[in-house]
């Protein structure tokens, strides 16, 4: 009985043992953009407090893999290692710190990375935290549409244009008539450009207007291009076209007709008043 309890002893104080070794408490901050846009470099940053312990290593991880490692008591102090898609500019360490800059692969990517801090023996502390960065550029303006009319008549047909800025990772297309979502036909898809610095595309997609003929007053007409990122950055463009009814035309056309004879039977008289003029002035 006596050493089923010792044993069990042994093992809570092995558990004890384990947490002390896995604390993260000396960690203070960690400091990894939520975005990175992969045509720039990220910071990231470890901040740690060592009290009486001796500091042994700092590595940082991107995901499993370890990318870079400071050791003071090794020459050179500083290593890097670059992984798949990730390239590692270099680094800068203090007593209490440890910064590495990376540059972003050109791929929408969400990736761990992870501080880890180590003391030199007896007690061997480890201490880890991890937070995530997603690879990420944002659009710098608005979508443009292209081939909308002003004016239109009930029955016409015709095709309109929304294209996006570039970003990465590609941005969806969506068309709205009158704030009412408009499903795409079959062959409408959402077409992408090539790739550009950094992997950002543009992309785009046609809207096949229909005006119902009985249809009148005006048309609000939006594109949203959306990135789909947590949380979704949308931008979007708008037009408006005016729908001339039949009767609106005819009336315009009507009016604009009197208005034209009108101006004629004015003159005419003006250059009768004149005739008459001279004809009495050669009396």
């Amino acid at each position: 009985m006596c050493e089923i309890i010792e044993a069990a002893n042994m093992k809570f104080l092995a558990l004890i043992a384990l947490c002390a070794i896995t604390s993260a408490h000396d960690i203070k901050q960690l400091k990894v953009p939520l975005y990175a846009d992969p045509r720039r470099a990220a910071e990231l940053s470890c901040h740690f407090q060592m009290d009486d312990q001796k500091l042994h290593s700092v590595k940082w991880y991107r995901d499993m893999n370890e990318i870079f490692r400071y050791n003071p008591s090794q020459k050179p102090a500083i290593r890097l290692f670059n992984v798949t898609d990730v390239m590692v500019q270099g680094g800068e360490c203090q007593a209490d710190s440890c910064m590495v800059r990376i540059m972003p692969p050109p791929v929408a990517t969400r990736a761990a990375y992870t501080c880890e801090v180590s003391t030199e023996g007896p007690k061997f502390q480890i201490a880890r935290k991890t937070k995530h960065m997603t690879v990420v550029a944002m659009p710098d303006a608005d979508p443009v549409i292209i081939g909308a009319p002003k004016v239109m008549k009930p029955g016409e047909q015709i095709f309109l244009n929304c294209t996006s800025d570039y970003s990465l990772p590609p941005s969806d297309i969506n068309w709205h008539i009158d704030n009412e979502l408009q499903k795409p036909e079959a062959w409408q898809r959402t077409e992408l450009s090539l790739p550009q610095a950094g992997g950002l595309r543009r992309s785009w997609r046609v809207l096949r207007l229909r005006v119902p003929p009985t249809a009148s007053g005006a048309l609000r007409v939006r594109c949203e291009s959306i990135l789909q990122v947590e949380p979704p950055v949308v931008r979007d463009a708008n037009v408006i076209i005016t729908i001339h009814s039949r009767t609106q035309l005819s009336k315009y056309v009507s009016n604009r007709g009197t208005r034209v004879y009108g101006s004629c039977t004015i003159l005419l008289a003006i250059v009768w008043t004149f005739k008459q003029l001279l004809r009495f002035m050669s009396l």
